[in-house]
């Protein structure tokens, strides 16, 4: 069974918004996860939500903690959704009511061939749609494990089926009901996602050319005009799909050793699918694939760069493109498929592709080399975070510690991302000093109470001390109104309520406010009257009637604190007063007659 990795709540509040985590620790508390299974690095469970059936939720962990999740349900607003934030509660407060099953790995290890053959059959019997999948796998397996004389190129697909194929999808209704263009849109790709996949497969085993003739006519019927046309609605999962598509084209073709009549049709097939894409999109699809066809691996530079004769060359004529990195990163992965390393080596230097460059060096066990490079190297937290990484899962704990301390001391992107990643990991191998180290660093860069509260879980009895300085870090940064939320909630959390109140009153709005008069009411009455008056007022006056319960939840808490300070007459005289000069307020006025009977008014 794999190693149960260290796992705080604080982790789980800075993956969720603050409402996600809050509803998913209602839901944990109510009892909504259940059938909580985790087999080797999988946790799986399901969480009663509000649809009839329960919304199936998956964890991937590894030694260091969360490594992705996914959720069926259709949450798409930052951070991670309730259901997860619940069953990632239930691993960490329940963790006895977690039943741990072997991974489908272990599980086959010693199974019987023929065993595992009925099972297969029986499998695809009841989801049929994985034939051919399953199918596209074998292929390749065999393809990759024939020798370079005996294999033989793959039949030529069915290029009229993917084609009929591919109508199908983008017209067939969902669920027995007409078809809702936008709705289906995601299943739309998802399924087209699973044709692009029999691409990659060929890709991945040397056949670019099989590849080719899944691609081409795939391509060439996304090309309709009422599909696109709902990429000016969707969100980015045409695009998303068009860019993986022109990245496959793009490693399929340099992957093929094409004649001259097949690079001028395909690339006058590629320019003409740009040039209808430039009516969708200013970055239009299709220029990777344009760029890998149009000058293969027969440019100078690059065959100069790749053979080690230069270190550093203009690789383009002009100023790079907007694609330019895409270019060469398909360029990187058909040379690391051909186990063409040296070459790898030399384009990633030259291309200034640090984090591709170090990544191979350790995956071809050259460690010194890597390390050393990265001390002298590394110019951005990010390109740390990368090397510190691969360090890691290739089994170097000590060198990947020692290049994530020295990213933390970079200026650039990627520093929150860093401590993070350094706090959590030095805290599941016990490097507690580091760790602790890494969440101050973490919070500094990025202050949030999920970092604050992960520092107190750490700092253990030097608590005390580690908390004056984080507090009287915060007191001297420019709070804007971007970060004014988080900064409340910490200073509320540390019950520095004057803090919290100041920054509200510079930044007045609801989602800076609430938290703090909810916290408040009790120890600062009359500012939390005021300032929920000064929420509901505008909103009465102005005739917002859809916002009329919200005037209830202020002037709710505006009367708690009201009759906390013994102060319940002055507060029913202001209601009766409200309920006089707006009795016009057909909606609003029994609203109102309701905090009368909460109040005893």
């Amino acid at each position: 069974m794999e190693r149960t990795p260290a796992l705080t709540e604080a982790t789980i509040r800075d993956l969720a918004r603050p409402q996600s985590y809050d509803r998913g620790e209602d839901y944990y508390e109510r009892g909504a996860v259940f059938d909580v299974t985790r087999r080797g690095d999988l946790l799986q469970a399901a969480v009663e939500g509000s649809q009839y059936d329960p919304y199936q939720v998956q964890i991937e962990l590894d030694e260091t903690g969360i490594v992705g999740t996914q959720c069926s349900c259709p949450y798409d607003h930052g951070g991670i959704c309730k259901h997860r934030v619940a069953v990632l509660l239930t691993y960490i407060r329940a963790p006895d009511g977690i039943t741990q099953r072997l991974s489908i790995s272990e599980l086959v290890a010693d199974t019987d061939p023929e065993e595992l053959r009925d099972l297969l059959v029986d499998l695809v019997e009841r989801r049929p749609e994985l034939a051919e999948w399953i199918e596209a796998r074998l292929e390749a397996a065999r393809s990759e494990g024939a020798s370079d004389d005996s294999r033989e190129r793959s039949p030529l697909i069915n290029q009229d089926a993917i084609r009929r194929r591919v109508r199908t999808i983008l017209r067939s209704p969902r669920g027995g009901s007409p078809r809702d263009p936008y709705v289906a849109v995601k299943a739309d790709v998802e399924e087209l996602e699973n044709l692009l996949e029999q691409a990659w497969i060929a890709i991945n085993a040397g056949d670019g050319e099989t590849a080719l003739d899944v691609l081409e006519p795939l391509a060439d019927e996304l090309m309709d005009e009422e599909w696109l046309g709902l990429s000016y609605d969707d969100s980015q999962g045409i695009f998303e799909l068009l860019d993986e598509l022109d990245h496959a084209l793009a490693e399929a073709l340099l992957t093929t050793d094409l004649s001259e009549a097949d690079r001028d049709h395909w690339e006058d097939q590629l320019q003409t699918w740009a040039n209808e894409m430039e009516g969708y999109t200013n970055r239009p699809p299709y220029n990777v694939a344009l760029e890998a066809v149009k000058h293969g691996w027969d440019s100078d530079p690059i065959q100069q760069v790749m053979q080690g004769e230069i270190s550093d060359a203009d690789l383009w004529e002009e100023e790079p493109p907007w694609y330019a990195e895409d270019v060469i990163s398909a360029r990187l992965n058909v040379l690391e498929r051909q186990d063409r390393i040296e070459e790898y080596l030399n384009l990633a230097t030259a291309a200034d592709l640090t984090n591709a460059y170090v990544t191979m060096l350790v995956t071809e066990g050259r460690v010194e080399e890597a390390i050393e490079y990265g001390r002298t190297n590394l110019s951005s937290p990010d390109e740390a975070l990368t090397l510190a990484t691969v360090l890691r899962n290739h089994k170097w704990p000590d060198a990947a510690l020692e290049v994530a301390r020295q990213g933390l001391t970079l200026d650039g992107s990627g520093k929150a991302e860093l401590a993070t990643w350094l706090r959590d990991w030095a805290s599941s191998v016990d490097e507690d000093e580091i760790a602790l180290e890494a969440a101050i660093a973490a919070f500094k860069v990025s202050p949030s109470l999920a970092a604050y509260q992960a520092t107190e879980e750490l700092a253990g009895e030097d608590w005390s001390a580690v908390q004056a300085d984080l507090l009287e870090y915060l007191s001297e940064q420019a709070t804007e109104q971007w970060t004014a939320r988080q900064h409340v909630e910490i200073f509320l959390y540390a019950d520095q309520y004057d803090e919290a109140i100041d920054i509200a009153d510079r930044f007045p709005n609801e989602d800076v406010v609430k938290p703090v008069v909810k916290a408040v009411w009790k120890d600062r009455s009359q500012w939390a009257i005021d300032a929920c008056k000064t929420q509901a007022e505008p909103i009465i006056e102005q005739g917002q009637s859809q916002r009329y319960r919200d005037v209830v939840q202020w002037l709710g808490i505006a009367g708690k604190a009201a009759h906390s300070a013994g102060r319940g007459d002055a507060w029913c005289a202001y209601l009766e007063d409200l309920v006089e000069r707006h009795s016009r307020k057909y909606k609003l006025v029994p609203l109102l007659e309701e905090l009368f009977d909460e109040f005893s008014c």
